[in-house]
């Protein structure tokens, strides 16, 4: 079926930076609120439905996803204050949360907080109690978006809603011990930049600590022993940090901390008063740095405490209290898989290393009542969400529960590739257990922001293999797998070498008899997507098929939209020379409008949320109209309503169904 598509009139349209004529002939289509914008929108959007909807092998696609979904409720960890206990639960894998306290602890538990009853597709993103549990504070997203994640105080006793923030964006929120306030960060009242702020419980205004007129700015808030504010701050998406320390108890102004290069979200103070601080001033793959209380005030020098483990990237630590001496839990990755050591907290010296479930992800470290153990967070490629419980004194690890169940008839392989001569860059293959032969493949990856591809358990990607296929995770250049200079060599006038990585990995997918060349597609979300579309618009023979979620595509004009202005560190501006010269040999839409003579492209679906402000649908939907003015296709077009950038809508599943049912159908998977 080649569908006839909705008509989109080209302009000529251009821009013209540096010299170099840029054409953008379908730049009405940036103005969505236009009628003519919109009632294309609503035609592709018809036309990917009635095709996706014929696509045969759908009920085999919904038996193999219900095989991977967890039986009954699916509960956060418990968070306990006073003598009561919350957490967010939901009745399945695929529901709607609750956020539910118990007023004991063998009491039952009780919803004070449904996210439907906050509006169609909402998402419970953050909840913090106070210490006492009388009031706990919520943020949720609504329809999708996530320029705004309201901010609630709810009375745990009533469930009423004392007060409502509207200026907030996934606020880290730290409580005072008196359960007089709290702090947390939030844009300023004239819109202008955002900073951190506290709250004090029944006042009408904030007090501002802290904070700047930059519009892309960041901040991040810790707060210890309710003394010590720790903020760190950043532009955009730079990796560049600046770090203040606050003495709250004394009125203290804020402290500028020194370390050069610094994690987001590695800063610590002891119960000694100590700084304890992840670095990567002197080594990329990280260190811990101590900095000890003097006197006269203040701390002294930094020196070293936790030394790095090339090429195993330091990512987080914690505090623990043992019986006798505290502990330090060190959380690195290795090619994106957890490794997790116990060390002396006072020396630094190693005492253990701890045996995870698997190759996964801890996705987090909190404190129990038991001195010396703590509980974890983990998950893998084919093991659910669990709770586990480590006891530091002997590095052991055991479910808290019964251990969530492994899929079975999954391999998982992690092995490396080679990209061009001198580069190995990791991967990991899931298919059916059995021999291998070539199989219709999907091939993913991130590729940007420093951001690793963790191991965790996908519907979409069981789903797939459950149903014969094989799905394939690259960690090309670009993402965080190997350290920042992994990420730096796939970034600004480097990022071809992440397209060269992904390139690589689809030729040894070929070469290694995992799949054929009729039989692979790639697939990729956010930057992501932007990694799959650019690579099929270069090597357009190369793939069966494409599929991007939520893409920016349009790289000479990103900065207009969504979140753009904050990614200039990542790709480079069109306002640079420079950068303009390498943002247009991968822009994906420029490489298509500025080319010669029609070219046959494979079959292609985009994606987008109408509720997304980070990545605006505008690139999506200029994308689409650009590749249906040539041959092969189909191309398709679903902008989904009331969908945001990190989920929420309506009909998730079917839309997953959807997005496999098109890449079986034009990789050969039989669904039969």
């Amino acid at each position: 079926m080649n569908p006839d598509y909705p008509h989109a009139p080209a302009s000529d349209a251009w821009d013209v930076l540096h010299g170099i004529r840029i054409p953008d002939p379908f730049r009405r289509l940036e103005d969505l609120d236009d009628p003519d914008s919109r009632a294309w929108v609503t035609a592709q959007r018809q036309l990917a439905d009635t095709y996706l909807a014929a696509l045969p092998g759908r009920q085999r696609l919904q038996e193999a996803l219900r095989d991977t979904v967890v039986p009954g409720s699916a509960d956060s960890p418990v968070k306990s204050a006073g003598t009561l206990r919350f957490r967010v639960s939901r009745a399945h894998l695929v529901g709607p949360w609750r956020l539910q306290v118990a007023d004991g602890p063998t009491a039952d538990w009780r919803t004070l907080l449904d996210a439907k009853a906050l509006g169609a597709g909402a998402l419970l993103r953050r909840w913090t109690p106070s210490p006492d549990g009388r009031f706990v504070a919520v943020q949720a997203s609504v329809g999708g978006a996530e320029d705004s994640t309201p901010l609630s105080l709810i009375d745990t006793a009533t469930g009423a809603v004392l007060r409502t923030c509207a200026l907030t964006r996934y606020a880290p929120v730290e409580w005072l011990a008196d359960n007089s306030g709290f702090f947390y960060v939030r844009r300023h009242d004239n819109g202008c930049g955002s900073g951190v702020y506290r709250y004090q419980v029944g006042s009408a205004t904030d007090e501002l600590i802290i904070g700047d007129d930059n519009p892309i700015g960041r901040y991040h808030l810790t707060f210890w022993h309710d003394r010590w504010l720790v903020v760190t701050a950043r532009t955009g998406t730079s990796r560049t940090t600046r770090v203040s320390i606050t003495d709250v108890a004394q009125g203290g102004s804020p402290v500028r901390l020194d370390l050069g290069g610094l994690s987001s979200a590695g800063v610590v103070v002891d119960a000694a008063g100590r700084i304890l601080a992840i670095s990567t001033a002197a080594c990329e793959f990280g260190q811990v740095l101590v900095a000890d209380p003097v006197p006269s005030g203040g701390w002294g020098p930094w020196r070293l405490l936790i030394p790095s483990d090339e090429p195993a990237v330091l990512a987080a630590f914690a505090l623990a209290a043992t019986d006798d001496e505290d502990r330090l839990l060190i959380l690195r990755t290795r090619d994106g898989c957890a490794e997790l050591s116990v060390h002396d907290a006072q020396h630094g010296t190693r005492l253990r290393d701890v045996q995870l479930p698997g190759a996964g992800t801890v996705a987090a470290v909190k404190s129990t009542d038991e001195p010396g153990v703590l509980e974890l967070s983990y998950t893998d490629w084919i093991r659910p969400m669990g709770r586990w419980r480590l006891d530091l004194r002997s590095g052991q690890v055991c479910a808290t529960e019964p251990a969530p169940r492994v899929l079975s008839g999954i391999t998982v392989t992690r092995t490396t590739y080679r990209s061009g001569t001198d580069t190995e860059v990791p991967v990991t293959v899931l298919s059916p257990t059995g021999p291998r032969m070539p199989r219709p493949t999907i091939l993913s990856c991130y590729g940007g922001f420093g951001i690793t591809f963790r191991p965790s358990y996908q519907p979409d990607t069981l789903t797939w293999v459950r149903a014969g296929g094989v799905m394939v995770i690259a960690g090309v250049r670009g993402g965080g797998e190997r350290g920042r200079r992994w990420h730096r060599d796939g970034a600004g006038v480097h990022k071809l070498n992440a397209f060269a990585d992904l390139h690589a990995a689809g030729d040894w997918l070929v070469e290694a008899g995992w799949t054929r060349r009729d039989g692979l597609a790639l697939l990729g979300g956010s930057n992501g997507g932007l990694m799959a579309v650019g690579a099929m618009v270069q090597r357009p023979g190369a793939y069966a098929a494409i599929v991007s979620a939520g893409a920016p595509l349009d790289m000479v004009r990103y900065e207009r939209w969504g979140l753009g202005r904050a990614w200039r560190e990542e790709y480079g501006s069109a306002h640079d020379p420079a950068a303009l010269s390498v943002l247009l040999r991968y822009s994906p839409y420029y490489n298509v409008t500025a080319s010669v003579g029609e070219r046959r492209w494979p079959p292609a679906l985009f994606t987008a949320g109408d509720s997304d402000t980070r990545v605006s649908p505008v690139h999506s939907c200029k994308m689409a109209a650009a590749l249906q003015r040539d041959s092969g296709g189909p191309v398709l077009l679903d902008v989904i309503v009331g969908k945001g950038h990190a989920g929420g809508g309506p009909a998730s599943d079917d839309a997953l169904i959807s997005l496999l049912a098109f890449v079986a159908h034009h990789t050969g998977l039989r669904l039969d």
